[in-house]
């Protein structure tokens, strides 16, 4: 099914040829290679690549979780929620399968988190991580209502 309709005098075509691949995150990073590094030992990532000398952009992913560095220009600056002052919001929403397990992963291998997973009444199950530079990151996993309602009851059990 192809739908078109018009913004202010452009056609456009949904459907069709066209597809969207994803999306990836590019952070503002004063040190590349460090991030890089972070998100393999401690987030598990793989380091797909990282460009120039010095390092100027990198790229890490775990499964189809993507994440672009880009060096900052001047140090400092950071497109994230940490800089934007308090309040709420993240960087970046990853989708994981066991969640709980995931935590335990990554707090062993050192990952700042903002508390454990907690289930929400919208249907996920989430936590949240802070990377070296500030970025937020919220990991999570789909949960059926009945599994929301154990996993809370697990908690309360002596």
């Amino acid at each position: 099914m192809t739908q078109e309709h018009d913004h202010e005098g452009h056609e456009h075509h949904h459907g069709g040829e066209r597809h969207f691949y994803g999306v990836l995150p590019v952070f503002l990073v004063d040190d590349v290679i460090e991030t890089a590094e972070f998100y393999r030992d401690v987030m598990g990532f793989e380091v797909n690549f990282i460009y120039g000398e010095p390092a100027n952009y990198a790229s890490v992913s775990r499964d189809d979780a993507i994440i672009n560095f880009a060096l900052s220009d001047p140090p400092g600056r950071r497109n994230s929620i940490s800089a934007s002052g308090p309040g709420n919001g993240v960087d970046a929403y990853i989708v994981v399968s066991d969640v709980d397990d995931v935590y335990e992963e990554l707090t062993h291998h050192g990952a700042s988190t903002l508390g454990a997973p907690q289930s929400y009444d919208y249907g996920m199950r989430e936590f949240i991580i802070e990377d070296i530079n500030g970025y937020r990151i919220i990991v999570a996993e789909e949960v059926e209502d009945d599994e929301h309602e154990h996993e809370d009851d697990e908690d309360d059990e002596p």
